[in-house]
């Protein structure tokens, strides 16, 4: 009786020790996910026989990349470090969710449901808030090491990996664990008042057609690999970085694939994209300069002129522009009035293509100062071209809907 007096009882308050061990595994996942780089660093540290460094810099050093793979930006020197891999960042949050569910499982098989305010189940929100805490507390413990002894983070950037990243993990976990047992959560948090009918109807339909556009840029990413693999090969081949050196290097560049997607899609979208000062990319041609030795650039086309049939790519965005129409329309009454029909189309329109730009300013455009101070695609220029050819997309499926309707 005592045992399912303590599983079930709702006015005992918060088990104190419960918390605590929630407390310590948001700061675990932290340092988990922190050892992804901090591990490599001191790996290439100890494989470089004529390394003159201390341990200690390896260390910070794999202290700020992990907050650069979280958000964050670096300096070194005077030059300022911005490219965020975004495929790390994304699995980052991701484990995290993971992590943070699986902190708080107890709470959620509790038979008497206690809900705050018609928000959360009481532990629940209690061990994510700890988690939470947890978490950002070991990542700001990162940040000293980064500060003491490897390239400096930009302080105001720190607040991506040390908040952002476990509130997001936070409220993932607590979504799937809502899907799971949908009574753990209160009316006014499944569906917020605050959110207009007409943004929250478009939420999805514009969080797809983003993932398409970057789905694409992938896609195109992988078939210039393939077709520029021999180069790529040549190039990795020459820097001789080694067995473990070697490894470090693809999976640094396997990280920042996300971010060449977009880079892709820039190029889709006719605002073209920038390796280094000098070589750039649009639908006209390619201009080449001299180029860091960062083997995947071997895969970049050519120097020259483009055939005339590039431009065509533009169907790619304006396809993906297509299916957030459908999905819009979807999303509402067949016999729905026409403005709402638009307004839901338009707010998801407006969602994807800002979803994107936010994710290439995220995605960052420097690796260091003078030649390397800018380069990938333009973040402003890009989210308009996209918009505007969304909305061609859109437009189009929302023509051929009002015309079925007068048949």
């Amino acid at each position: 009786m005592e045992l399912l007096r303590k599983g079930t009882s709702t006015t005992g308050g918060p088990d104190p020790r419960g918390l605590h061990r929630t407390l310590l595994a948001g700061a675990g996942a932290a340092s988990a996910s922190a050892l992804v780089f901090v591990l490599p660093a001191l790996l290439v540290w100890v494989a470089a026989s004529e390394s003159t460094v201390a341990w200690t810099t390896a260390l910070g050093v794999g202290a700020g990349l992990w907050l650069l793979g979280g958000g964050a930006h670096l300096t070194l020197g005077a030059a300022p470090v911005t490219v965020v891999p975004l495929l790390f960042l994304a699995l980052a949050v991701a484990g995290a969710a993971w992590a943070a569910r699986r902190a708080v499982r107890e709470s959620t098989d509790d038979r008497t449901v206690d809900l705050v305010a018609d928000l959360v189940h009481r532990p629940l929100g209690l061990g994510l808030a700890a988690w939470t805490v947890g978490y950002a507390a070991a990542a700001a413990l990162w940040a000293v090491v980064a500060f003491a002894a490897g390239p400096a983070p930009v302080l105001w950037t720190l607040a991506l990996p040390v908040l952002v990243v476990p509130v997001a993990a936070a409220a993932i976990a607590l979504g799937r664990c809502a899907r799971a047992r949908p009574e753990l959560v209160g009316p006014r948090l499944r569906r917020p008042t605050w959110l207009p009918d007409v943004l929250r109807r478009a939420l999805r339909p514009g969080v797809e057609g983003a993932l398409g556009l970057v789905g694409a840029g992938l896609v195109a990413c992988v078939v210039l690999l393939v077709l520029h693999w021999s180069r790529v090969a040549h190039l990795q081949g020459e820097l001789a970085p080694g067995l473990i050196g070697g490894a470090v290097l693809s999976l640094a560049q396997l990280l920042v694939l996300p971010n060449l997607a977009l880079w892709a899609v820039s190029f889709m979208a006719g605002t073209g994209f920038s390796a280094v000062e000098g070589a750039s990319a649009t639908w006209t041609g390619s201009r080449t300069s001299l180029m860091p030795m960062v083997p995947v650039l071997g895969a970049l086309p050519e120097p020259g002129a483009f055939p005339g049939i590039v431009p065509a790519l533009v169907l790619v965005p304006v396809a993906a522009g297509a299916w957030v129409g459908w999905r819009s329309l979807r999303s509402v009454a067949r016999l729905s009035r026409a403005r709402t029909k638009l307004l839901v189309t338009g707010s998801a329109v407006v969602l994807a293509a800002a979803l994107v730009g936010l994710l290439d300013v995220v995605a960052g455009s420097s690796l260091g100062a003078a030649r390397l101070s800018s380069i990938g695609a333009p973040a402003g220029a890009m989210t308009l071209a996209l918009l505007v050819e969304l909305a061609v997309g859109a437009g189009l499926v929302l023509l051929w809907d009002r015309w079925k309707l007068r048949r």
